[in-house]
């Protein structure tokens, strides 16, 4: 039986009430979430994890492992609230967004890399398949923020999804995103001709699209037009961080679930690490240590680095041996539904510090603990770290 979802939609919120009834409150005054239909997850494996398929990963309702489809439409909501605000004064104009996902890209032939979505593209949305179109458009007669959110995804090609996986296609972008509606990706040509229009406002970042191959099959020709127009293309991709600087709750959780993941790793590669050793022994167990913890991918390649070549900020050969005595450095971190951390440590690779190391050492610890005092708003928390 289809898995059923129920979703939630932003409307403005009532003057002199608090929320409407049956709703949640939410941290953006203006709103309020009010429940909308259920929606149903095709009963298939998607192009991404969903509840019905990876009920070990994701919570119904939920998107991405910890965010909500409630949390993507705020997000989508804030962005335009923002639009709305850059556009005061401009009357008769309608607004539209739209992002590319990124492609896949092939390290020889028919050898893809690890599939990344775009940041922004992920954020607004949650979609993590390749060459898709989000569309955010301002609603005729209504203000913004109000707006209605569109996917456009590849065709399902049953071909394709022997060698490559299954695809969401429409009616499983739909249910798992939740956004309003969802089309064949080449459907996206319709619409061109009305962006093209003077009373629209195209926000679109055509300078550095993320899908070259979208940008010139659907965007070239219109960024063209637009720019012989009075009405200019903006970019959007300065709002969307804007946003990003400011974390939710539940995106505090993911990130402290990258870190205490990649700080369990930096201890159990630390116990590994007896001398002599290679570089690449450390760089493999620190990437198991934290596959094995559920993080996804590694967020960088990591540099493990023994003796004087952890002065080269960015060593990422790895692959020399450590000798007795030397000190190793470590900078590495996961990426974990999304999120990532970024943790350097050091230590000798023997496990024992040499005299002139640890008075070196403890010189660092007390400059550090010196300029902390000078600099933290609360030097008793501050001192609590230590």
């Amino acid at each position: 039986m289809p898995w059923l979802l129920s979703t939630a939609k932003l409307v403005p919120a009532v003057a002199g009430s608090r929320s409407l009834p049956g709703c949640i409150s939410c941290s953006q005054r203006r709103y309020s979430l009010q429940p909308i239909p259920e929606r149903r997850i095709p009963n298939r494996y998607l192009g991404q994890p969903s509840p019905l398929t990876h009920p070990h990963l994701l919570r119904p309702g939920e998107v991405t492992p910890g965010l909500s489809q409630v949390e993507y439409a705020l997000r989508r909501h804030k962005l335009m609230s923002l639009i709305h605000k850059e556009t005061q004064g401009q009357s008769g104009t309608d607004q539209t967004v739209v992002l590319l996902s990124n492609p896949t890209y092939y390290m020889s032939n028919d050898i893809p890399y690890t599939f990344h979505q775009d940041n922004n593209f992920l954020y607004l949305c949650g979609f993590q398949e390749p060459d898709s179109i989000l569309v955010l458009q301002s609603l005729p007669g209504k203000q913004l923020p109000a707006h209605k959110a569109i996917l456009f995804v590849p065709r399902r090609d049953p071909s394709r999804e022997l060698w490559d996986g299954p695809r969401s296609g429409t009616d499983g972008a739909i249910a798992l995103t939740g956004v309003d509606e969802a089309y064949m990706l080449e459907e996206f040509q319709h619409l061109v001709p009305k962006l093209k229009a003077e009373t629209h406002t195209l926000w679109y970042d055509w300078m550095r699209p993320a899908n070259a191959q979208l940008h010139a099959d659907y965007m070239q020709r219109l960024t063209e037009a637009k720019a012989r127009s009075k009405n200019k293309i903006r970019a959007v991709q300065w709002l969307v961080h804007r946003l990003r600087l400011v974390k939710s709750p539940a995106e505090l959780e993911r990130m402290q679930i990258a870190g205490k993941v990649t700080s369990q790793a930096f201890i159990e590669t630390m116990f590994s690490s007896k001398a002599p050793v290679e570089e690449s022994f450390l760089y493999a167990k620190f990437e198991f240590e934290c596959r094995a913890r559920g993080a996804d991918i590694l967020a960088y390649p990591p540099v493990v680095a023994g003796g004087n070549r952890s002065n080269t900020l960015h060593y990422v050969k790895n692959n020399q041996l450590i000798k007795d005595g030397e000190m190793v450095l470590l900078d590495g971190g996961c990426e974990s539904s999304c999120y990532v951390s970024d943790i350097t440590r050091t230590w000798p690779v023997n496990g024992r510090l040499l005299e002139n190391t640890a008075l070196i050492t403890l010189a660092i610890t007390l400059g550090w603990m010196s300029m902390t005092l000078q600099t933290c708003p609360a030097p008793s928390l501050c001192s609590l770290a230590w």
